[in-house]
């Protein structure tokens, strides 16, 4: 039985199922169509969609998509293309001159090793579906071999070349790698020198000192690790990047180049779940999602979250305004509108996360950073409306007086309902969903729970103040927050600040409702370069840290 392959562009996984009913003739050529192009593509270039799509198919879509696809992504949906149609089209490995090997044989007659073949299908090497004594199996044609090796010749020959180290030579080197350390060398000098010395390659043996002395046994090492540290956390504590590279005795190109890359280590390591929506792949989608008003003005909650009584006062103002109810429609279309375009933002910064070099530009980061605020600024927003309608079914199941409550109890209570929205929030598909709907069934989940739970949160370690103040509650609702808006809880500080700087820093981290900037974004509304605004927002930062002390 054959595995179901994965796309990750619709528009290609759209191909197959175009074919249902097409004759034989057509999917073999469209097959065929699909192998050229993958053992033409290179991995790093980026290649637009609609390009595939004419080269396999012969016609240009109907609706034009300005989406593009690195190489080895678009490989990889070209690679399933070709599995999908030769199961259709029942091969027997005969088809082809000199017939089909199983990849360990294909293997053995290039002299690589498995794993090797694996790491050459993900760059070009195609692979089909054949029928062998009733089952489905995967084979590979010799023909497609040879035009693949014919193509990578060098690499197939170095790969064929490899040859791991004998127990003797590892031991060899080991010995005299630990002579060169002692003697003042770093791990990667001395694997240098061993390996033009046993005329092997420099990682090879340098992996071969990792393994053996492991990563952090070298002192160079060390020191490097707690620059790198010490410079990211001096950077997000606001120092100069300039005084940061004089602290160091190191550039302040290279120092700026450690933090972004630390920055980005971060960013890939959060948690950025999204739902994937159909109309995320149609042209021109970008703008489409991201343009209504009310995605972009109005995200910041009246609601008073850091005080459980003031809470609860505020959904209450807000639901008897007679907006309210008249514009019930006008209100989901919002929080759909708003739902969608917080999914997009996420799903386009964990593409170009996935996407971007080990070492990002400034410009790829700061976009993928401020998609980020923005998003979590709309995800605060969709929360706070939840938690808006379900406040009124905590004042239904209470009778009106949920404020006499034990204090540790109604905190724990609304702990217990933010943390259910914000998980419905975060898969939330405004397709097929109403959010508010959502919300009152997660507050009679919550409720019907209550009175169970009611002695233990009571006998809980929470102490029990003399007000109601807590943590805010939706500073939880996007946990990566923390991560791309350093100054989130001193935003309050800036009223303190004098008007330019004010402006400045609201623009910026869309604390005034609005739809954050980039610097690039920032320094156009200034009329000022990108080098004048980063230092103008440098020095607004600093000032509001001081003043918030």
């Amino acid at each position: 039985m054959s595995r179901k392959v994965s796309y990750r562009f619709d528009a290609l996984k759209a191909l197959p199922a175009a074919l249902v009913f097409a004759p034989r003739d057509t999917i073999d050529r469209q097959m065929r169509a699909a192998e050229a192009l993958m053992e033409s593509v290179e991995g790093a270039r980026e290649y637009p969609i609609d390009f595939a799509l004419y080269r396999v198919t012969g016609f240009r879509p109907v609706q034009p998509s300005d989406r593009t696809a690195l190489g080895r992504e678009l490989v990889h949906d070209l690679s399933a293309i070709v599995l999908d149609l030769s199961l259709r089209l029942k091969l027997n490995g005969s088809e082809r001159e000199g017939g089909a090997l199983t990849p360990e044989q294909a293997a053995r007659e290039l002299a690589v090793s498995f794993k090797t073949m694996q790491r050459l299908r993900e760059d070009g090497l195609c692979a089909h579906w054949v029928e062998v004594d009733g089952a489905v199996r995967v084979r590979m044609y010799r023909e497609c071999i040879a035009r693949f090796v014919a193509r990578h010749k060098p690499r197939v020959q170095a790969a064929s070349r490899f040859r791991r180290f004998s127990g003797d030579e590892s031991r060899i080197l080991q010995s005299e790698a630990n002579a060169l350390m002692e003697a003042g060398h770093s791990l990667n000098s001395a694997a240098a020198l061993l390996a033009a010395k046993h005329g092997r390659s420099h990682e090879g043996v340098r992996l071969l000192l990792m393994r053996h002395f492991g990563r952090t046994n070298s002192a160079h090492s060390r020191k490097v690790e707690r620059a790198s540290k010490f410079a990211e956390r001096a950077y997000r504590f606001g120092v100069d990047l300039t005084k940061i590279a004089h602290r160091l005795g190191r550039s302040e190109s290279l120092v700026r180049s450690v933090v972004d890359q630390r920055r980005a280590m971060r960013l890939r390591g959060a948690q950025l779940p999204f739902v994937e929506l159909p109309t995320f792949e149609l042209f021109g989608a970008h703008e489409t999602i991201l343009a209504p008003p009310c995605v972009r003005e109005g995200l910041m909650s009246s609601l008073q979250d850091d005080d459980a009584i003031a809470l609860l006062e505020s959904a209450r103002l807000a639901r008897r305004g007679r907006a309210f109810a008249r514009e019930t429609q006008a209100r989901r279309a919002a929080q759909d509108a708003r739902a969608a375009a917080m999914h997009f933002l996420v799903r386009r910064s964990k593409r170009a996360l996935s996407g971007s070099v080990r070492r990002p530009t400034r410009a790829l980061l700061d976009g993928i950073e401020t998609d980020l605020r923005w998003a979590a600024l709309l995800r605060r927003s969709l929360v706070a409306s939840a938690m808006t309608i379900a406040s009124g079914r905590i004042d239904q199941f209470f009778a009106g007086e949920p404020e006499k409550l034990r204090v540790d109890e109604l905190r724990a209570l609304l702990r217990a309902l933010r943390d259910r929205l914000v998980a419905v929030v975060a898969q939330y598909d405004p397709s097929r969903q109403d959010l508010e709907a959502l919300a009152g069934l997660e507050a009679d989940f919550v409720l019907a729970h209550f009175d169970a739970q009611r002695s233990r949160r009571a006998a809980s370690k929470l102490a029990l103040s003399e007000g109601t103040t807590m943590d805010p509650l939706l500073d939880a609702a996007a946990p990566w927050q923390s991560e791309v808006d350093r100054l989130w809880r001193k935003r309050d500080g800036v009223k303190l600040l004098p008007p330019a700087s004010r402006a400045l820093l609201l623009a910026r981290y869309g604390w005034q409702g609005s739809a954050p900037l980039t610097l690039v974004e920032l320094a156009k509304s200034m009329r000022t370069s990108v080098a004048m605004a980063t230092r103008n927002l440098y020095l607004a930062e600093n000032s509001l840290r001081r003043v918030t002390v």
